[in-house]
């Protein structure tokens, strides 16, 4: 059976959207408690006519000041099972769901009037380890029913990430800084089978020989991210019918800001926009302030207090702090795996202002790390970017 028979709905039932989609902490990140969805939250879509040529990479520029959003339709957030915390987006008659599992937020699949798919080997959609420069992998399995007539089968791969960060001018010409845009990548095989068969799945086998022939299909889909509102203010995706090939689908939408700003009972981004507006978080600095995780304020706690910068054209991380008592202070550089790369402890005394830099230009890869500040019992952590 010809594998494009009946792609209108897959590209209705795929695409639509899902994506409308810890705590502050001190730095101004993307994560379940900012981000996730939260039941009864309604807001407009306006498609939009925008095509997104940014590669990747930091102090990006996203203009959409000269663009005129179409008619708007609605999106609406349910909680449908508390347990699992299991949440379905309806919108354009399709309900798109997806289940919190620890600090994970997944796509667990969607249905309308025609087609019903689940997926048990979902793909991430949030994370709260989300940050610039860190990607993940994952397989991407489901099935389903279509029209009732017809067995429907995926398999394929998923990869997620945060792969450009900048400012992003809306079409009312506000420009909100230290953006962030997550890319997700589904490569996949789907395949329709007979209503009365047996064997209806596609096996690793089907999927290499798919991909060897150039056969899969290439689901790109991009969200971005502002700090201070919840859930993504401008999403592009496009369907292709193989590497490079011409787009299946196209489509663009765009939420309003103001409209996040409005909604109900969101005490933490309406907290997070306040410290912006006052110069007190990440987001509010003149110019596109890198999303290294620095930050104006003073970190730790009553037995530590420290400032923590990245100097990334000397490839060091410097922290610059005080103690509350006579203490040993401990730095470990390290993986977000836990890989140690670099140790030192430091004899300190309260009264005195100490800093330390610790040199990360010799370490392989350009991924994600973190150096841990250790003082007796308690443990402090600051993730950035090589």
């Amino acid at each position: 059976m010809n594998k494009y028979y009946g792609i209108l709905p897959l590209i209705i039932a795929v695409s639509l959207f899902s994506g409308i989609c810890s705590g502050m902490n001190n730095y101004v990140g993307i994560s379940i408690t900012l981000n996730g969805l939260r039941d009864g939250d309604i807001l407009s879509r306006y498609p939009l006519t925008y095509a997104d040529t940014i590669d990747g990479g930091e102090s990006c520029l996203w203009d959409l000041s000269n663009l005129k959003p179409g008619k708007p339709y609605k999106t609406e957030v349910m909680l449908v099972n508390d347990s699992i915390e299991r949440y379905r987006i309806v919108e354009l008659r399709t309900s798109v769901c997806y289940e919190t599992r620890g600090d994970t937020l997944i796509f667990a699949g969607h249905e309308n009037n025609q087609w019903r798919l689940e997926f048990d080997r979902c793909e991430p959609w949030l994370t709260n380890s989300m940050i610039y420069g860190h990607t993940s992998f994952d397989m991407l399995h489901g099935k389903g029913i279509y029209c009732d007539r017809l067995r429907y089968a995926v398999r394929g791969y998923s990869r997620i990430g945060i792969d450009a960060t900048g400012m992003l001018i809306l079409p009312e010409g506000d420009t909100l800084r230290n953006v962030q845009r997550i890319h997700t990548l589904r490569t996949f095989l789907h395949n329709y089978f007979p209503i009365d068969s047996i064997d209806c799945d596609i096996t690793e086998e089907d999927l290499a020989k798919a991909s060897a022939e150039n056969r899969l299909l290439y689901q790109d889909m991009r969200r971005w991210y502002a700090p201070g509102y919840r859930y993504p203010l401008l999403e592009v995706q496009t369907l292709t019918p193989s590497a490079g090939g011409t787009p299946i689908m196209q489509h663009t939408c765009y939420t309003p800001a103001s409209e996040m700003e409005e909604l109900l009972s969101d005490p933490d981004n309406h907290e997070l926009r306040e410290l912006i507006r006052l110069g007190k978080a990440i987001g509010s600095a003149s110019g596109d302030a890198s999303l290294s995780a620095n930050n104006y304020e003073l970190r730790g706690g009553d037995d530590i207090r420290y400032r923590f910068d990245q100097n990334r054209g000397e490839c060091t991380v410097d922290v610059h702090y005080t103690v509350e008592k006579a203490t040993d202070v401990e730095f470990i550089l390290a993986d977000v795996i836990g890989f140690l790369y670099k140790a030192g402890s430091y004899h300190c005394e309260p009264g005195e202002e100490y800093s330390v830099s610790i040199s990360y230009g010799n370490i392989p890869g350009a991924g994600p790390y973190v150096l841990y500040i250790c003082n007796g019992d308690n443990r402090y952590s600051e993730k950035f970017n090589k």
